[in-house]
């Protein structure tokens, strides 16, 4: 009997334990979410000071460090992150040794692996980074094989399957040994059920669905909806701020982007200064599309002395000199353009603008170049009516073949918004004759464009063999943004 009793207390004083911390979770996650970073820590504390052998305060500790890593890039904050991941992974070992089926506690491990992989391949430490991408991945298929209805497992799988689809190329040696595979289409479903039936993870769930409409399939709207719902709940969450306007900035939507990010300026989070840095990054990526150059110099300029990271220094340090030529200082061009060649180089934009600062730089630029770089910014603006009456008047005069595609191309996507539907399959089939050179990614482009044109012909046979086309073609410069188009029409052609 006296046993029974005291195993009643127990259990009483578990579940009033339990019902304090759950509570103190919700609070201090909401803070989290809206960056009140030292409120949330205070929260954190309280459910360490209530459980102490729980993993759970020291997760949620760890996940904020985490955040704020990403955020900041401050090597400070990757060390205080490793330090209560550690000291959660030891309390998560203690209650899996006694009890290997405790399918929650499972899941703060297999977030704990998944977390350390982000943090690991942020700080350019690439091979740890798959090894525990795959402890991560095998943790979620373990609990999701155990309980398909563990529907918070879902994200983590579906955000591994998104993302090792951009692995560069250089690492895919290292996809290869880890035995980890990506399917972007998977991702993306997994993403949704998480979102939809999952209990835990929905803020995170919602905002990386939002990326994956914004960047893999080009559906701005449904992007963009997502990320005002997000922003509408936690008003002081840059980041979801941030990224409300690159959706407006891919819609063409410049002005309304412009509008959110000097919010996201005025917000100033000390704690994420990387956020405002890149705000200023695309500041001055609209005035650029604008072709307002010294306003897009400063905007750069305040993002290349701000920034953390290397990540869109190039493609930055580029628009700049490109910027300088066109207010005809050709000192500075010549400057930046050097500066162009220390971005990132597993990053797309940064590796182009390599390439292009060293054929400027080797070669120079010409007046038709310039002209196309005011075209190809009208053309982001949204401008199709200048860029279709400036190029029918322009293509006949260019003498150099790559220049000329590239000014066919332009022609086109200008005559594909404008309805030209005729005129857009003339030119696409002349570019796919071609044999180029160096700009390799027209052929796969002029194939979405001819297959846009012909599905609004009602040639639906004609556009799905296109686009089958471009999709097998696409392994060149803008490939993700390519590839996004062609799944935006391929959704419509089903």
């Amino acid at each position: 009997m006296k046993a029974r009793v005291i195993f009643l207390v127990l259990l009483i004083s578990s579940v009033n334990l339990f019902g304090q911390v759950q509570p103190l979770v919700r609070k201090g996650m909401n803070e989290a979410y809206n960056f009140q970073f030292e409120s949330a820590e205070k929260t954190f504390n309280r459910i360490l000071e209530i459980k102490p052998n729980s993993p759970e305060g020291y997760y949620r500790i760890a996940l904020m460090h985490f955040w704020i890593f990403l955020g900041s890039r401050d090597e400070g904050e990757y060390q205080v992150f490793m330090k209560f991941a550690d000291l959660a992974q030891q309390k998560v070992d203690v209650i899996l040794e006694k009890n290997p089926k405790d399918i929650e506690t499972k899941y703060l491990a297999a977030n704990l692996a998944s977390f350390r992989a982000m943090a690991q391949a942020t700080s350019n430490n690439s091979v740890d980074a798959f090894w525990s991408s795959k402890k991560a991945v095998s943790q979620f298929e373990e609990i999701i094989k155990a309980n398909p209805r563990y529907y918070d497992a879902y994200l983590g799988l579906g955000l591994f399957d998104y993302a090792m689809s951009f692995v560069p190329d250089f690492l895919k040696w290292a996809v290869n040994l880890t035995g980890l595979s990506s399917d972007k289409a998977r991702g993306f479903r997994y993403i949704k059920t998480a979102l939809h039936k999952g209990n835990t993870v929905k803020t995170e769930a919602s905002f990386h669905l939002s990326k994956v409409y914004n960047d893999y399939l080009a559906e701005y709207d449904s992007g963009f909806a997502i990320l005002q719902d997000l922003t509408s709940k936690f008003p002081r969450n840059g980041l979801f701020a941030y990224q409300s306007a690159v959706s407006l900035v891919k819609a063409k939507q410049l002005d309304r982007a412009l509008v959110v990010l000097d919010r996201v300026i005025q917000l100033k989070n000390k704690h994420v200064p990387q956020i405002t840095a890149l705000a200023y990054y695309r500041r001055g990526e609209i005035y650029f599309k604008k072709n307002q150059f010294r306003t897009a110099i400063r905007n750069y300029k305040k993002f290349l002395d701000s920034s953390k990271e290397l990540d869109l220094t190039g493609i930055a340090a580029l628009n700049t000199a490109l910027a300088y030529k066109m207010l005809g200082k050709d000192e500075e061009f010549k400057l930046n353009l050097a500066l162009a060649k220390g971005g990132n180089q597993d990053l797309f934009e940064d590796t182009y603008a390599i390439q292009k600062s060293e054929q400027y730089l080797t070669y120079g630029i010409s007046p038709v170049d310039l002209k196309l770089v005011r075209m190809r910014n009208r053309l982001d603006t949204g401008d199709y009516r200048t860029v279709y009456d400036s190029l029918k008047l322009e293509i006949p005069k260019i003498d150099n073949r790559e220049l000329k595609a590239i000014a066919q191309i332009y022609f086109a996507e200008a005559a594909s918004n404008l309805k030209k539907h005729a005129e857009v399959v003339t030119v696409c089939d002349h570019l796919s004759e071609q044999s180029l050179s160096s700009e390799k990614w027209i052929k796969p482009m002029a194939d979405f464009l001819n297959a846009k044109a012909k599905f609004a012909l009602g040639d639906k046979t004609s556009a799905i063999e296109l686009l089958e086309d471009a999709d097998d073609e696409n392994d060149y410069d803008f490939r993700d943004y390519i590839q996004s188009q062609i799944e935006w029409l391929r959704r419509r052609l089903k």
